[in-house]
């Protein structure tokens, strides 16, 4: 009986010991020193937990196409800002500008997008930091290397659209 009680305890006491401090781990993550802000066309959107994630290839400076991702707020915080399941849809072409991960991983945070059909805004405001981070104006920072060629200028945010718990 004693047994029967134990393993399965141990395994649970387990489970939180390895994924806990797993979770929200991105201090150093980041490149909060650039920013990559350019014309993209959306691959993937996964509007699932922990964090929705949009995928979208661009280009660099040498004309290689690559992939990058960015990751923004769980689902719930996104629904609350209006976003959806069918906010993004693969082939979608954007002006995207956001904070790089650190060496060469092709994935960012702090995503800012504008769809070039109709100039519909989404994402934060380009205030950001991260753990250990000061808030950062993403907007002011210079453009990560390899990267300065395909720099286009993001729209002026008028900020006629109601805060969302992502801006504050």
């Amino acid at each position: 009986m004693t047994r029967k009680l134990v393993v399965p305890l141990f395994l649970l006491a387990l489970s939180f010991v390895t994924t806990m401090p797993a979770h929200h781990g991105t201090a150093g993550v980041y490149d909060y020193g650039h920013r990559i802000t350019t014309k993209a066309t959306v691959t993937q959107y996964q509007f699932a937990n922990p964090h929705v994630q949009i995928y979208f290839s661009l280009k660099n400076d040498k004309g290689e196409t690559q992939t990058w991702g960015v990751e923004t707020a769980s689902p719930g915080n996104m629904l609350a800002n209006g976003w959806s399941r069918n906010t993004f849809k693969t082939g979608d072409e954007l002006l995207v500008s956001f904070v790089p991960a650190k060496g060469d991983r092709t994935f960012g945070t702090c995503a800012q997008f504008v769809f070039v059909k109709d100039g519909k805004r989404l994402g934060g405001n380009g205030r950001c930091g991260g753990a250990g981070e000061s808030n950062v104006d993403s907007n002011t920072l210079p453009v990560k290397p390899g990267y300065a060629g395909v720099a286009v200028q993001m729209p002026k945010d008028d900020r006629k659209r109601p805060e969302s718990l992502q801006e504050q």
